[in-house]
């Protein structure tokens, strides 16, 4: 098995997500309704817009916002933030259509409510939704307004006032929104460079720089978990202990260039032949220790002998094709209540008899 992802920033946990949503939402839905009051409140029927419609639409536009913030949830699982633009527009859609029910004098107090849509929009979506979220509500306000001053009559020269002071706070609003986008996505380019960072800073902590596999100190630490899972009566594991036969001949021979490429090579076949649940590690030197997990003697002795096959079909050197290498390996299976220590010399003991007996041998301790 290779590192997982070490991820630096978690979410917090589920409970404490599950305690904060309720009282955010219930907050909102409750800033939602008082405006929905106001705005009824102070609503007067101007021509085509009809107090009693505002009420229906009032109602309905409140119970999609309390529908939009009960299925919240993060953005990139609704199509790219499609829920947050949703959110922006249908919040600053409302807002719009409201506020021309109200006295000219009082509306631009309204309007500024969908600013905030907008800078919402900038906190979730990239900057050419922000755009659109700030156009939809620009175009919205201006046929609503449009169809205010042909069917009522309104005064032209106060819409028009209105319209330009709500246009020059929507731009101002945007080109805000755009800073705060930008500085969004700087933040998170410098937190994906961070996670990165500190990915490469735990691997170096597991692995090792030469073959990339764990370290020592990493599969000790894999070995105290599987033995804490094993003596609960989960699964068990068996070890591999793994020497290069006559490694410093090649040292010697070939050079350390080429002792460095076998124990890469090596590294490489010994990850082929175990599972994804497996562990594969640099013990130290020219020793690779494997950990099979959930698995016994007998299918370690097979894993082993595909290992030592391909071991020796390794090319230590292209200029001398006929110099092949060999691996002696140690197995000892967990036995429930042993120590880590003890497993682990089990296996080295089982290497030694390996060695003395000839080399390029399994032997199960």
């Amino acid at each position: 098995m290779r590192p997982g992802s070490h991820r630096v920033f978690r979410l917090p946990p589920a409970n404490e997500i599950i305690a904060l949503k309720p009282a955010r939402t219930g907050l909102l839905l409750g800033a939602v309704a008082v405006y929905g009051v106001v705005c009824a409140v102070m609503a007067a029927p101007v021509g085509p817009f009809e107090v009693n419609g505002l009420y229906v639409f009032l109602a309905a536009w409140v119970l999609g916002i309390g529908a939009l913030l009960v299925i919240d949830r993060p953005a990139g699982r609704f199509g790219d933030g499609g829920l947050a633009l949703v959110k922006a527009l249908w919040l600053n859609l409302g807002v719009v259509i409201s506020s021309l029910y109200v006295a000219p004098e009082l509306r631009l107090l309204l309007l500024t409510v969908p600013l905030f849509g907008v800078l919402y929009a900038a906190l979730h979506l990239a900057r050419r939704q922000v755009a659109l979220v700030a156009v939809v509500t620009w175009l919205a306000y201006v046929a609503g307004d449009a169809a205010l001053i042909t069917a009522a009559e309104a005064p032209v020269l106060a819409e028009a006032r209105l319209l330009l002071a709500f246009t020059v706070m929507l731009t101002a609003m945007f080109f805000m929104a755009s800073e705060v986008t930008a500085l969004r996505r700087a933040f998170e380019r410098r937190r994906l460079r961070l996670d990165a960072a500190m990915q490469k800073l735990a691997d170096l902590a597991m692995r090792d720089d030469l073959t990339g596999l764990y370290n020592r100190r990493y599969v000790m630490e894999v070995l105290a978990r599987q033995k804490a899972l094993a003596d609960r009566g989960h699964v068990g594991f068996t070890l591999c202990y793994c020497d290069l036969d006559h490694f410093k001949r090649i040292n010697d021979r070939f050079g350390h260039q080429s002792g460095d490429d076998v124990l890469r090579q090596f590294g490489n076949l010994a990850e082929q032949a175990v599972r994804s649940v497996d562990f594969v590690a640099r013990f130290g030197g020219e020793e690779f220790l494997l950990v099979l997990v959930d698995a016994d003697a007998e299918e370690a002795r097979r894993v082993a002998g595909r290992l030592g096959d391909q071991t020796r079909a390794l090319t230590v050197d292209p200029r001398h094709p006929d110099y092949h290498l060999s691996v002696s390996v140690g197995i000892a299976e967990f036995r429930p209540g042993e120590s880590i220590e003890d497993v682990i010399q089990r296996a080295d003991r089982a290497l030694y008899r390996a060695k003395t007996s000839g080399r390029d041998l399994v032997i199960v301790g």
